[in-house]
This record gives C-alpha cells, structure tokens and sequence, in this order.
C-alpha cells in the first residue's frame, strides 16, 4: 500500500449517514435537529492524537522511541509534531524536541537528559496548529524516571510516631553518605504534603547530622491530601522520596446512576452505583439496600468501584444503602422516583449487529429515539406506544464501530432518556504474534511473526519490545482502549485489559458504559449550538528570527537593522536567507530540518560580522509552557517510595555509561556542538561497535569511534561525505531544529559480539510494519545481556481501524 495515499481514520469518526432497517424517518419536529448536532460536532471537532512510546519507565541518559499516530484530521495542516518532558510535582518542562508529521504520521527518538533527576514525569505532545488561540489537540503519556547514577548518598524516610490521634506526626529523614569523608554539615532540604499545586503545607529545612525530624500537624492530613514529598539537593544529586501519613477517615463518596438517567415508579431499573474513598480511589465495597427500614437487598462493587443492582422503586417509599463497616448513621440516599414518564433500558450496551432497547411509558402516543454520537446524527426513529411496553431491535448494519448514543425524546426533542452502546464490539482488528521459542538465552536471535485476524486485510503498526518491568501498570496506554474508550470518557479506572471479551472483561466494559455515559458532551449544550459556535481561526506556529546590530561592536548597544542581511545555515549553505530592512526574517519548516541531535547553525554573511546578533523565536516554547502548567497530575505514588532506592535501576539493568568529555579549549564553538560525545567529530558524528553511524543505542559509548570519509554505515545513505565545514566563530547562532525520523538498529551478535555487557531496554523498536492477514509480517532482533520477562508490543492502523496485541517470552543467563 502507498503510504501517501494511506488514510488514518478512526471508524467511529467516519462521516457517513447512517440509516437504520426500521425505515427510521425524519421527524417533522426536529428537522433542525441534524444541524444543531453539526453544528455541535463543528464546535466541538479536533484531531485525535495517539502516541506509542516503547516504555513508561526511562531512566536518565536514555533513549525515548515513539510513533504518533493522527486521526480526523486534515493531514496537509499538521506539519510538526512537538513533545516536551514535564516534571509532574512543579510542571517545569525539562525537555522539549519537535519532529516532522507526514501524512498523519511522526516518527522518532528522543533522549532523556543526563540532568534529569529520578521522578514522576509525562510526555505532552501537540502540533503546529491553533485554533482560537489554543492547540488543536493534545496528548499527554504519564512516565517515570529513574536513575543509574552514581549515588553518593541515599535518603529514606522513617516512621517515628504517625499515629492518626497524634497532635503531631513524626518523621524521620535519614541521609546517609557513601564516603563518609564527604560528609557535610547539612543538606537543603524542600517539603510539601498534599498535591503539589495547592499544597496543605510546604517549607524548606535543612538536616544536621544527616537527620531531620518533621512535625506535621495531623490536623492538616486529610485523606487525598497526607503524603509527605521530601527533596534533597547535594551539589547537582537530586533525590526525591515519600510516603503516605495515616488521616482520619472520612465516610467514603457514593453515587447512583440509574439507566436512562432517573427512577421511575412502578417501573424496573438498573442502577450503576460507584463507590470511592475520600482520596478519590475507587474501592471495593459491600453493602445493604434499605426499603425505609427494611432490608431488601445486599449489593457489592468490584475493586474498579463500580457495581449495579435491580429495583422497583414504589411511590411513597425512600431508599437509601448502608456500606459494611460504616457508621450507622452514615447512609447514601438513592434518587427519587418520578411518579411517571418514559423509562429507557438495554439488555446489553456490548452489541455486535443488533441493538435491543427495551422502552416502557404510560402518557405519550409516541416516542423518538435517536442515534448519535455528537458529532453525527445516525437515525431518528418515531416509536408508536401502542402499548406501555416496547421491545425494538435495530439491526446497525451501517452504525460505525464505536460509542454511540441513544437519546429517548418526545416530539418537541425534549430528552426523557439516555444511554451509551457500544456498536459492532465483535469487529475487532486482531492480531496473532507468535515467536520461535517461548524462552532465549542472552544474546540469541528472537523471530517474530504478526499476522492480522479479523476483517482488516492490512495495516501499518508500530512495534517494541522491551523489559516487561520497564512498562508500568498504572501508566501503560494502547491504541485501541485510548481511540474508543479513554478519549471518549472521563475518569476511566485503571485496568489491565479493556476491550476483551471473556466475561470479566465485559462486565467491567457494561458497568463503565452504565456509569461514566458521555459526560463531556450534553444533549442541553448541543441544542444550544449556534453557527457563532463554529467560528474557527487557525494560527499555524512559525519560527521567527531577527538580527540587530551594534555599531561599537559585541554586546554593546543593539539596535535593529537599516539594511537587510544575508544569513546562511550552514548545514545547508546553498540557500541563503534574506532579512527585511529592520532585520527581520521567517524560517520554513524546511530550513530548519535537522537530524536527530543536531542543532541548526545560522551564520551572518557580512566582513563585520561581530558587529551582528541573531535571535530566533520558538513559537512552542510558551505553547508548552502553558500545557504544562493545565497538566492534570494522577498520583501515582505507591509503597517503596519512602526510600530512594525505589527509583534506582538495578545494577544489571543500566544503560551504556557516559564517559566523561573534558573541553580543553573554552573557544571551541564549531557549528555542531559535541552531542556525539566519545569517538565523535566536531559535527558530533560517530559510528559505534556494530558500525552504525550516530546509533541511538550506543550515543556516548566508549568504543564509539569518528566516521571515515568514503566508508558506508549503516544509516549513512551511501558513503560518508564527511564534516566539510568547521568553523571556531563566536558568532554561529545554534537552536534547536525539527528533527526527521531517526531508524532503530538493533544489536547483530552475529556480527560483532563485544566482551563487555550490553545492556538495553528496549532491543527492538520499529517505526513501521506493514502488516496483513494474507501471509505473516516477519522481523528478528537479539536479546541482550539483561534477564527476566520481556514484551512485545504492536499496536497500530488498519484501513478502517485500529488494532492492538501483546506477547511475552522470557530471557535467561547464557549457559
């Protein structure tokens, strides 16, 4: 398949007007109610972003290997695709790189820095686009980041008395130092308790000793808002530790969700019910239903918090639960029934072809259901209450795959009912992986098979595989859950496994669609929609420069220009830029261009030229600055984290080592800094032990070695031509470009197998694999030197879906 020509679309996105076999007419009433819901899905519409990382847990000085994935989207407006690294705890944003989209597509590598300090992190991505002011879509991946550092000290936090009826709870931090010549008198120390944006309490202190005493007001703890977050600061060495403080309890938050949306008398429902902790958590509950003061029933949730029950409420009756182990007087009251009006139900929200609505209502002559998902209206069916109760089957031949919505109205289109189904839940684009062996030795060659199952015929997909340790419950995503249920619902639990289909699996999926429904979107709202509301201003982000001059030489007095300049990049010295009259100029996408690493080096072309400065504007940088600052933080703390050994890598795990660089000549401003590290040349090029030219794997290793002018590499592009420029010029303005797709080369022991361990992560990683269901997509790699369980991921695009899969094998020691 062309890859220009191959379309990115989610089905559920898919605009096509849906029919129904039950001859569903337009209702004469709403005949505006088609543009109100277009006007809606215009309001309303961007881009899906989806993202697939190799990981969730980097270490620092690592490599990040991702494939974005762009759907609905008019692909010829989004050009750049930017990625930044924010620390969750202050929202500063450590790291930012931009790279090119094609075709809805980006591929590449980034590097986690060696500065990075062990913590909790997330990737935001967005694009080049704006619309009324603020970026067109936005995607956001929660990480970890641990160390392989040096440590020269550890820190660990200690229980003294934490006793919830204590006035003050104590904690002791404990620091202790590897040499202990190097002991100082004290280290600073930053504290707060409670969510870092709005927290109970913060200060800073410093330790004597290597010890330091907190006393926190057990008044100030509450459940949500009692973990303690230390860090300590020696010399560059960050360490950040916590732990959770006992509070007093709080009676745990109950709400009831009835299907269709209310009670009714005298008329049989199923209610969702959800149960949380004051922290927010769901939790697990078991309960009796109450009838005034009689026991009627006993009722559990699942650990995901959700649950349902059945009840036939009775007019002049009151409900309400009581939870095992809660005060008596402690009791959550059920909605009140109506005493009449149309009642809507489903004997199942997971449909495959057909959907079966139960309906039942004793005052109206006739009933309008509508199909829907907000951005496109599916059918209207008129439904005659010839009799109190209605069974209709729709048989959703053309309903896309995906959440839609049922909304139950009278003739005027005011609502009585909703509910979410998900349709054609059997369509899944599966795929098989298989592998030659179930287990390997270190260092052996892994085969790998996929195969697409299913009605999808082909398919482009991302694949990984990595330590399975280094993929985070908690934080893992996938295509599949994230496209139909993550970015269509809110407050999604955290499971394994979302789309399956034995029974929990399902079960799980029916409580959510019972319980979360659509929230972000309102059949109020969408009724509301005036063509105003569609009004979309697209601002596309550019890079802008500007050169100033100083008539008394560097640094002194800069003024803007009289007459324009010329400005060459000096990796691309045939295509000069022009500035205006005052100094400004505009670079294109293409002009800024880069390999992975590599800065763009602007020069001023004039004999006075340290009379000039350059200056270019990144558009992104307060874009960003402000994702980071709107970014919802989940706390992902668990147990373990009171010590720092918590976000140390094992020793047998770490990465290739950086070997110290020292800079002799404090002058050395050639075009390219030295990003290479060991072994590269002044334009930071290198090629190390398996002959790869500027291998991700290996930056900074010890063996790696300058690249020969005339020899080919791998990833060369033929013969290496070589660093022709070299400039030691003060007056080079570097920055960051827009870097292009970086391939991933995995070890070949066959080829070279050094001596020394060769540890990595992640062993295989490919931007693209095509895929069908006609003959199996093929790939080998090595495993390394690192033992345990690994994974394979592959997740990626079909021609009309998505498709996802996993498979594990494990590693041992070489015998």
């Amino acid at each position: 398949m062309n890859r220009t020509n191959y379309k990115l679309v989610l089905p559920a996105l898919l605009l096509l007007l849906i029919t129904v076999t039950t001859n569903a007419q337009q209702l004469k009433v709403t005949d505006g109610l088609e543009n109100k819901i277009n006007l809606y899905a215009i309001k309303n519409q961007s881009p899906t972003l989806f993202i697939h990382f190799d990981k969730t847990i980097y270490s620092n000085n690592e490599n990040v290997w991702f494939t974005a994935y762009l759907f609905n989207a008019d692909y010829k407006r989004y050009k750049i695709l930017s990625l930044v690294l924010v620390k969750d705890d202050n929202r500063a944003v450590v790291m930012e790189d931009k790279f090119v989209i094609s075709n809805g597509l980006s591929f590449g590598n980034t590097f986690v820095p060696d500065s990075v300090g062990p913590g909790n992190y997330s990737f935001i991505a967005t694009t080049n686009l704006l619309v009324n002011g603020k970026p067109d879509v936005v995607f956001t991946q929660p990480v970890t980041i641990k160390t392989e550092d040096k440590q020269n000290y550890t820190a660990s936090l200690n229980p003294l008395d934490t006793s919830v009826t204590a006035e003050k709870q104590k904690v002791m931090l404990l620091v202790n130092f590897v040499n202990p010549k190097e002991v100082p008198l004290s280290v600073p120390v930053w504290y707060y308790i409670g969510n870092s944006s709005h927290p109970v309490l913060k200060d800073s202190v410093k330790t004597a000793n290597g010890q330091y005493v907190f006393n926190i007001p057990s008044k100030l703890l509450s459940q949500g808002n009692n973990r303690l977050h230390v860090q300590l600061k020696y010399k560059k060495e960050v360490k950040e530790i916590s732990i959770a403080l006992p509070a007093a309890s709080r009676p745990a938050v109950v709400r009831f969700y009835p299907e269709g949306g209310y009670l009714v008398n005298n008329t049989q429902s199923t209610i969702g019910w959800e149960v949380k902790n004051a922290a927010g958590n769901p939790i697990g509950v078991s309960a009796i239903l109450f009838q005034n003061e009689k026991i009627i029933d006993t009722l559990t949730t699942t650990s995901y918090g959700l649950g349902k029950f059945t009840l036939t409420p009775q007019a002049g009756s009151s409900y309400y639960v009581r939870l095992y182990g809660a005060k008596k007087d402690t009791l959550y009251q059920l909605p009140k029934a109506l005493m009449q009006g149309p009642a809507l139900s489903l004997p199942t929200a997971l449909v495959n072809d057909t959907l079966v609505v139960n309906l039942r209502d004793e005052q109206h002559e006739k009933l309008y259901l509508i199909g829907h998902n907000y951005k496109q209206l599916f059918f209207t069916t008129p439904v005659n209450m010839t009799t109190t109760t209605k069974r209709i089957k729709f048989i959703l031949k053309a309903v896309p795959k995906g959440l839609t919505q049922l909304t139950l109205t009278d003739s005027t289109g005011r609502p009585f009912a909703e509910r979410v189904f998900f349709a054609h839940y059997n369509q899944r684009a599966l795929l098989t992986i298989t592998t030659d062996m179930d287990e390997y030795a270190t260092r052996k060659k892994v085969t790998v098979k996929v195969r697409l199952e299913g009605k999808a015929d082909s398919g482009f997909v991302s694949v990984a595989c990595v330590q399975e340790n280094r993929v985070e419950f908690k934080k893992k995503n996938d295509i599949e859950s994230y496209l139909y249920l993550k970015h269509e619902l809110e407050d999604m639990p955290v499971r394994e496994t979302y789309l399956g289909n034995n029974e929990a699996d399902k079960g799980f999926l029916e409580n959510v669609l019972l319980i979360k429904g659509w929230r972000r979107y309102t059949w109020v709202d969408m009724l509301k929609s005036e063509p105003a509301d569609t009004v979309r201003n697209f601002e596309e982000l550019i890079f802008k420069g500007d050169v100033t001059q100083s008539p008394f030489g560097r640094f002194i007095q800069f003024k803007p220009l009289k007459v324009p300049v010329s400005i060459i990049n000096l990796a691309r010295p045939s295509n000069p830029l022009i500035t205006d009259n005052t100094g400004l100029f505009t670079l294109t996408d293409n002009d800024i261009r880069t390999e992975s690493d590599k800065k763009v080096p602007l020069l001023i072309i004039n004999t006075q030229i340290n009379r000039f400065r350059i200056h270019v504007s990144d558009p992104y940088t307060c874009i960003n600055m402000g994702l980071s600052n709107q970014l919802l933080v989940t706390d992902y703390s668990t147990s373990g984290q009171e010590s720092t050994h918590y976000m140390l890598v094992a020793d047998n795990e770490h990465t290739i080592q950086l070997k110290e660089v020292k800079i002799n000549d404090k002058n050395d401003d050639s075009f390219f800094e030295k990003q290479g590290g060991y072994g590269a040349n002044a334009c930071g090029d290198y090629v190390c032990m398996y002959n790869i030219l500027n291998c991700k794997n290996h930056r900074n290793a010890p063996d790696n070695r300058p690249p020969v002018v005339g020899e080919t590499y791998f990833g060369s592009n033929g013969p290496y031509k070589g660093c022709s420029i070299q400039i030691k010029n003060d007056n080079i303005f570097k920055f960051k470009g827009i870097y292009t797709a970086q391939e991933f080369y995995p070890a070949d022991y066959s080829k070279v197998n050094p001596s020394q361990p060769d540890y990595v992560s992640t062993i295989f990683w490919k931007h693209q694999l095509k895929v069908s269901s006609a003959k199996d997509a093929e790939f080998s790699f090595y495993t390394s030197d690192i033992t345990g369980r690994y994974k394979i991921v592959v997740q990626g695009v079909t021609g009309n879906d998505v498709t996802y899969g996993e498979k594990t094998f494990n590693m041992v020691k070489a015998k």
